[in-house]
């Protein structure tokens, strides 16, 4: 059979994500030919890559009208003549992962399935706002449509939309309509028109029972399956092993790099236990930096002496001789430097020592401020429990040696301080600012981060030192956010080490997710704009929401 596959591509940074280059490369045997529409500006090194995967043809535009427009678009360019030469045209996107298994048997069955003139991976049963419809991110048309007047009219009638339930409602949904009203027929892998859909809010399968079409088969599922519940996402990664044999590191690879890379999904694998340590090969060079604003709090660390070389730093507020002969009854002289310079911010003596530390290849950052506002209790307990996490030189170079894209290793929270109000989240105005400063944007962030760390020396050179007067622009609340932000933007990831078998980290980040998932109090104005909607909506002077 003479198969062609029209395929649309976005990433929003303009990169190729491992999931598209894996479902290309499985999907190319299927197709007699095989054009990549994308929506972003590929670098040539990808276009390359696309090409040595039997890619036949890259097509860029500019990301406007979405995935019709650039199926319109890419039928244009190949030529409605020379569409109508192949047996079938299928339209796919990048919005899913798969396939799950060999969709050979799967193809060849609705090819010669003389009933069926158009078949899809899932369907969309007729609501009072959506008509029946196959659902986009996959469709196959079969010669005799691909040649009908009926097609070509359709697709050459595509505007560019700007608003995306614009597209949905003129195209997505009426293409399936236009085509049955047309005496063609369709089906689905998983025909979910008489299935169970209980309470569901819309019956979109695909978003919503996620495991139903893996049970139906399915050699897809969506993207946002992963992204739009997150605790379902962890529990539906974990039936994907069982069912399929997909890579699902392109999954987890996928949401850190372009999702979240706090994700809760892939949390667990950021999550250090407490047993692991394996032997390095390699000799490293080590350093500690700690910042001392209080004399008292420093005690911690002279029983828990690394070999590391330290350099310590002075807030305005202590007496550098009385430090430095607390030092010296503690420390050996040639094993510590004390800075002459005084720093109130305990990142900032950490970023303007980036130069000389950066000649190291690990370096730990600790400090002597209090944890929250509980007492002197959890204070200790709290730093105790940090220094224990971070203490262990073996551990942390075992980190650093096993996963060589780390460049960031912190401690989960202490015990005592998750069960406190200590730990704040970012106000507005924070966010706003990270968000400005960073390339990438988080929906949330994992409040647990504590101030102290590990350090490599690739982070110190690719984001402390290209930009240190980011450091400096913002403040000490806001400023632990920054670190893993912007290794976030480079690609260089990060580690918690943790005391429990069930991190903190993990516990909180569902907490965060509950609480933002609790609805806000209905008031009478709420009421009322819900009125005035839902009746602009019956006299049909307002849209309804997308899908």
């Amino acid at each position: 059979m003479k198969r062609l596959l029209l395929y649309v591509h976005y990433n929003k940074y303009d990169e190729l994500s491992g999931h598209v280059l894996y479902q290309l490369e499985q999907l190319r045997p299927l197709f007699s030919e095989l054009v990549v529409i994308s929506n972003s500006q590929l670098t040539e090194s990808a276009i390359l890559t696309l090409k040595e995967i039997g890619i036949d043809e890259v097509i860029q535009r500019e990301n406007l009208g979405f995935d019709f427009a650039a199926w319109r678009d890419g039928m244009v360019h190949v030529g409605f003549e020379r569409l109508a030469d192949f047996d079938s045209v299928t339209l796919m996107n990048d919005t899913c992962f798969g396939p799950l298994w060999d969709m050979s048997d799967l193809v060849e069955d609705f090819e010669q399935r003389q009933s069926v003139d158009f078949w899809g991976m899932t369907n969309f049963r007729k609501t009072k706002y959506f008509e029946e419809h196959l659902q986009s991110y996959f469709i196959s048309f079969k010669n005799n449509v691909v040649a009908s007047e009926v097609f070509k009219k359709f697709w050459t009638s595509i505007k560019t939309f700007t608003d995306v339930q614009d597209v949905i409602d003129n195209y997505e949904t009426r293409v399936t309509s236009l085509l049955t009203e047309a005496g063609y027929r369709y089906d689905a892998v998983f025909n979910t028109i008489d299935a169970e859909a209980g309470d569901l809010i819309h019956p979109d399968f695909s978003y919503y029972r996620p495991i139903s079409t893996l049970e139906h088969k399915v050699p897809f599922i969506k993207l946002k399956a992963f992204t739009d519940n997150e605790k379902k996402g962890r529990l539906l990664l974990d039936y994907l092993t069982k069912v399929s044999t997909y890579p699902v590191a392109l999954i987890r690879s996928h949401l850190n790099r372009y999702h979240s890379p706090d994700s809760l999904v892939i949390l667990d694998e950021k999550i250090i236990d407490p047993s692991f340590k394996t032997l390095s090969k390699h000799e490293y060079r080590m350093v500690i930096h700690v910042h001392i604003s209080d004399l008292e709090r420093l005690k911690v660390f002279f029983d828990s002496k690394l070999s590391a070389f330290y350099f310590f730093t002075l807030s305005s507020r202590l007496d550098k001789n009385e430090v430095e002969n607390t030092l010296l009854n503690s420390f050996d002289k040639d094993r510590f430097q004390l800075v002459s310079q005084r720093f109130d911010n305990h990142y900032h003596a950490l970023v303007s020592l980036a130069s000389q530390l950066s000649e190291y290849d690990f370096v730990g950052h600790f400090h002597t401020e209090a944890f929250g506002n509980e007492g002197k209790l959890v204070d200790e307990a709290t730093r105790h429990a940090l220094v224990s996490m971070l203490s262990d030189e073996e551990k942390v170079v075992s980190i650093f040696d096993h996963f060589p894209e780390v460049g960031l290793v912190f401690a989960d929270l202490s015990k005592e301080l998750y069960w406190t109000d200590a730990i704040g989240a970012l106000n507005q105005e924070q966010t706003v600012k990270l968000t400005n400063e960073c390339q990438k944007v988080i929906n949330h962030s994992l409040h647990i981060f504590q101030g102290s760390m590990w350090l490599s020396k690739d982070f110190l050179e690719k984001i402390i030192l290209k930009d240190k007067q980011a450091f400096y622009d913002f403040d000490e609340d806001t400023l632990p956010y920054l670190f893993y932000r912007k290794a976030w933007d480079l690609g260089i990831d990060y580690r918690i080490i943790a005391s429990e078998k069930l991190s903190f980290a993990e516990r909180y980040k569902v907490h965060l997710i509950e609480m933002s998932q609790v609805a806000e109090p209905v008031t009478l104005k709420d009421k009322f704009s819900a009125y005035r909607k839902a009746l602009l909506k019956k006299l049909g002077l307002k849209k309804s929401s997308a899908v």
